[in-house]
């Protein structure tokens, strides 16, 4: 892979002389910029999308003069460019179509940003048909940035790993506005279904200060379809051979021009008395989850709106078998209501001023039972108000945002066990945010702009007594068309919740000891980022490095390896030294003939903290992982491929210096490592598509994923040891269909 790398920087800048930079910006009827507009020369697999501020930048042959537009449910659009230009701003007016136009593009699934400040990759829906994505957490399963991580046996949540970090510390945003934080953090990413998904943007690094200061390792934007720009009727069905069976429909209706709503609407059922290893143990819990979203947008001259309300229902029941007279049980029971909404004036004189205002009030509650003598109860008002306010001055070259914040959220968590124990958190946060960039020079004969600093300040009071500032810093700089370089930096905090951050580790009988607590987590984030994209015999291949540090000052400590002879332990106390993880990654993707791509990606990651016992690796982190997959499309479209697979090397497992002889002969201080491989392949019709997949499909398990399983009563009994898949192959099955 490096030597591809290497040969792509080098002839990157000695092919493709014949071709002719065109730039430019896409805006709609009000003058606001465009993000994902596909770009595209007529009859040609030349194409790409534009950014947040509606840039684009493309290779033009000396031939190509027809510009085809299209954004998705609004407009499709054609613009015939004269021979010597190489700079166009673009305006979209709804309604227009093509007649009789073929188009023919081969549009990047997932693609790194070259023009954006922030380092962000971006997953659109062609990158969800990959994969069963039957939510948000399985729609990563072909990127190389966000890693799902394997869960507890009895659990089933599932969890990813963000820069060797896990998914507490990556904030997670439903257009721009922070959702399932609190004592949702651990569960938040498999809570939103995969056919809700239009994009995902991953943004790597400390980002902008606009999305909150808990962005410590990065953030994942998603944005979820509309009702005015959805299929009127969307249904989708799938079943697997674990028995999973899912169903979604989407019911949309346009009031008017300015006026649309649409149902959302999620049913799933797991029913699965499978014991693969053979260990007495379901290999995944049994699961009802109803998720239901009422979306309403409203648009007019000056305004535009939008209201969402949500509720989800979810239980799951899992353990030991009934080959007991009181087998150990575990019970889950999870209820979310939430209400949303964003205003924004556009009515200024200026274009290029705005104002937004976001706001969100939700209620959740967990009701988990660990066997007969441990329970987790939990419960969480939330409400979150920012008003943004945006201004460009002298054509671009300066841009402000700023705006005050609110976030007030009320706790409270009840452990039930050998000691009762209840926790109750009050945050009130007031806070004040302000972002300035600065654009500079141009890229080869274009008006876009070859650096942009972002300097991004956000205070917050995040307690009675404790004033909080997160600085942050990104730029970015062009070297030509096809390369960017990028340097970000910054802090961030969240309040942790001790119980509902680790449910997965609670299904044992291990004491839980509590001691000097931080009030806060906060670190500090340090990346860099190379991004290219040269030209190989007219092909575009895309290349991503970065690497990123990020240090804590104030951690959260959970430490499984303070073990002690005839007891074990979970212990909760505040960083004392040092804990530090570092990330290298790359990533390359290079198109091997017509219809056929590979991509291919690696991560390093050392992780270390300051335990009880020393500063060691943290528990559940492989050292190295790998990916590859290859996609094929027919040439009519209706077929598609995708294989991939993922290699994921050994991590510590935590401390068993006291595990009794003739249990630790079956379990080790490292795991194995091993390779999981997937496979789908779709087909896709007018109005209507097939897909039949597998996962696991080297039917690679974890065997004694259980520790005294005999004996559920031991002190050494523990369910949270998994790295690896704990059931074989599943082969699935699944249909869509819409009206459009």
């Amino acid at each position: 892979m490096l030597r591809l790398i290497v040969f792509g920087i080098i002839f990157s800048y000695y092919i493709n002389t014949n071709a002719q930079v065109l730039s430019g910006f896409v805006y709609n009827q009000k003058n606001n910029p465009l993000e994902g507009v596909s770009i595209y020369f007529l009859n040609t697999n030349t194409g790409t999308t534009t950014e947040e501020d509606g840039s684009f930048v493309l290779y033009r042959a000396i031939n190509q003069d027809t510009l085809l537009l299209f954004y998705p449910g609004i407009v499709t659009d054609t613009f015939i460019l004269s021979k010597s230009q190489n700079f166009v701003k673009l305006i979209l007016t709804e309604g227009i179509t093509l007649n009789e136009v073929t188009i023919s593009q081969n549009r990047s699934a997932n693609h790194f940003s070259l023009l954006n400040p922030v380092n962000i990759e971006t997953l659109n829906s062609s990158e969800f048909r990959k994969a069963a994505c039957c939510s948000l957490a399985e729609s990563f399963q072909t990127s190389n940035a966000v890693d799902l991580s394997f869960t507890s046996v009895v659990t089933g949540n599932r969890e990813i790993q963000f820069l060797g970090l896990r998914g507490l510390y990556t904030q997670q945003l439903v257009e721009n506005r922070p959702v399932f934080t609190g004592i949702l953090s651990s569960v938040g990413y498999d809570l939103i279904p995969g056919t809700w998904l239009n994009q995902i943007n991953i943004l790597k690094g400390a980002s902008s200060a606009i999305y909150g200061a808990q962005s410590m390792t990065g953030a994942i934007n998603i944005s979820l379809k509309k009702p005015d720009e959805d299929h009127r009727i969307y249904a989708n069905a799938y079943a697997d051979y674990h028995g999973r069976i899912e169903s979604n429909l989407h019911l949309n209706k346009s009031w008017s021009k300015k006026s649309h709503s649409g149902l959302y609407l999620h049913g799933s059922q797991t029913s699965s008395n499978k014991d693969h290893n053979h260990d007495h143990f379901y290999d995944e819990p049994n699961q009802k989850r109803l998720n239901g979203l009422w979306r309403n947008t409203f648009y007019s001259k000056n305004w535009e709106c939008q209201l969402n309300l949500q509720g989800i229902l979810d239980q799951k029941s899992s353990g030991e078998l009934k080959t007991n007279p009181n087998p150990y049980k575990v019970t889950q029971k999870l209820n979310h209501f939430n209400f949303s909404g964003n205003l924004g004036y556009l009515g200024f004189t200026n274009p290029d001023k705005s104002i937004g205002n976001i706001f969100d009030l939700a209620y959740s509650t967990l009701n988990n039972t660990y066997g007969e003598h441990k329970s987790v109860k939990a419960n969480e008002s939330r409400f979150m108000y920012q008003m943004l306010y945006t201004n460009i001055y002298q054509t671009g070259m300066h841009k402000l945002n700023m705006g005050p914040t609110l976030a007030i959220n009320i706790a409270s968590e009840e452990l039930f066990s050998s000691e009762y124990k209840k926790i109750n958190y009050k945050e009130i946060i007031p806070g004040l945010f302000a972002e300035y960039q600065f654009q500079y020079g141009e890229i080869e004969n274009s008006e876009l702009k070859k650096w942009i600093v972002i300097l991004s300040q956000r205070i917050e009071q995040i307690s009675t007594n404790t004033i909080f500032w997160s600085p942050r810093i990104s730029t970015r700089f062009n070297f030509n068309t096809r390369w960017t370089g990028r340097i970000s930096g910054g802090r961030g905090y969240r309040h942790y919740r001790i119980f509902s951050d680790h449910l997965n580790y609670l299904a044992n009988n291990r004491i839980i000891d509590i001691a000097d607590l931080p009030n806060y987590e906060s670190s500090w984030n340090y990346g860099l980022n190379l991004v290219g994209k040269p030209l190989i015999n007219n092909s575009e291949i895309e290349i991503n490095l970065d690497a990123y540090i990020t240090t804590f000052q104030k951690q959260l400590i959970f430490d499984l390896d303070d073990n002690r002879p005839e007891k074990q332990y979970i212990s909760f106390y505040g960083l004392s030294g040092n804990s530090k993880t570092s990330h290298i990654g790359a990533t390359i993707k290079i198109p091997i003939i017509k219809r056929i791509s590979l991509k291919l990606g690696g991560k390093w990651i050392n992780s270390k903290t300051n335990y009880y016992l020393g500063y060691r690796t943290q528990p559940f982190v492989p050292t190295w992982r790998a990916l590859g997959s290859l996609d094929w499309e027919s040439n009519n479209k209706i077929w598609s491929i995708n294989i991939t697979g993922h290699f994921v090397g050994k991590m510590r497992l935590p401390d068993k210096t006291y595990l009794p002889s003739q249990l630790s002969i079956l379990y080790s201080e490292t795991s194995k490592p091993f390779l999981h491989v997937q496979s789908q392949i779709n087909y896709l019709k007018s109005n209507f598509e097939i897909y039949l997949g597998c996962e696991n499909m080297t039917n690679y398990t974890q065997h004694h994923a259980i520790i005294d399983n005999k004996n559920t009563s031991s002190a050494y009994f523990e369910t949270s040891e998994v790295y690896a898949p704990l059931n074989g192959i599943k082969p699935y099955i699944g249909i869509k269909w819409w009206l459009k």
